[in-house]
């Protein structure tokens, strides 16, 4: 009788689960392994959430997907989530995936680069205009080399095929993909992580939602939080399953570069998805006023909430 009462109550937690869509940052990679992990363990179901997993067309549209409700939530760097609320998106940030700066500076050793300041004379290739050159600039003004003293160079979204083919003497890179590409090849990478050289620790990645979801839909943010947070324990504690789990998803990612990125990643995955450092917003918000990448302050309080987290 329990067995059936068991099954019946199962049943009816899918019959009656509550449809809700996620936003990934990018196409799907190791960055997004506790999210596939919850779906396909069922912590999602166990909440009483079907979820949705979408891919962004581009790396602009979770922010403004979320904050006209077309989805109810969406992942995006806390970098552009600052950026979006100033352009006057309706959005806040209810958790976070990846606890920490991924991003940075990469070159070669091959290129005689030891040091940061070895590229003083050089040039630089990076793909997202403006941020990326704010960032490269700040860098490099922490050792020492001026504006003036190293030349920047649009290249796209081919920054690894510029850097490989001399173009370039650096890019801006991922310490979980990039780096790793280059030393797959057969090179011998130099990273510089940029929370080294001026830029403030970040939230890589955020969860953000519309003020007005959080406040109609509490119970379901909550019941998602819950359940990645689920995933990133199970996560951090069978890190080779959890791979597993991922790659017969997408099979065409079983190979050594998804899984090396998957073990750079795996110690960044926020526990308990917390996003709730005050120093680290503080710190973020100031320096992208100083840049000019903002125009104005925001009290923390309508940035980031804690009220969803498990």
């Amino acid at each position: 009788m329990g067995r059936v009462l068991g099954l019946i109550l199962f049943v009816g937690v899918i019959c009656w689960a509550e449809s809700f869509s996620i936003i990934l940052d990018f196409y799907p990679n190791p960055n997004h392994v506790p999210l596939y992990v919850a779906e396909e363990l069922g912590f999602f179901r166990e909440e009483g959430i079907e979820v949705k997993f979408i891919v962004p067309s581009d790396p602009s549209a979770p922010a403004k997907l979320v904050a006209t409700k077309a989805v109810e939530m969406g992942l995006t760097p806390q970098m552009n989530f600052f950026i979006a609320r100033d352009e006057g998106l309706p959005l806040i940030a209810v958790g976070a995936l990846i606890d920490g700066a991924l991003g940075g500076l990469l070159s070669l050793r091959e290129y005689g680069i030891e040091k940061l300041s070895d590229l003083r004379g050089r040039t630089i290739g990076y793909s997202l205009e403006p941020l990326e050159p704010i960032l490269w600039q700040t860098m490099l003004k922490a050792v020492g080399v001026e504006p003036g003293e190293y030349e920047l160079v649009y290249t796209g979204m081919s920054t690894v095929p510029a850097l490989l083919s001399q173009a370039v003497s650096a890019i801006g890179a991922f310490r979980n993909y990039e780096l790793l590409a280059v030393e797959l090849l057969g090179y011998t990478p130099v990273f510089f992580p940029q929370e080294d050289y001026g830029v403030p620790n970040t939230y890589e990645l955020l969860f953000v939602v519309h003020p007005d979801l959080l406040s109609q839909r509490f119970w379901e943010v909550q019941a998602v939080l819950r359940a990645i947070s689920r995933g990133i324990e199970y996560v951090r504690a069978h890190p080779a399953e959890s791979f597993s789990v991922f790659t017969k998803v997408f099979p065409e990612l079983s190979d050594e570069l998804n899984r090396r990125s998957f073990e750079v990643t795996l110690p960044l995955y926020a526990k308990g998805v917390r996003h709730d450092d005050r120093k680290r917003w503080e710190a973020m918000q100031e320096f992208l006023l100083r840049t000019g990448m903002i125009g104005k302050a925001f009290p923390l309080e309508v940035l980031y909430t804690v009220e969803a987290l498990p």
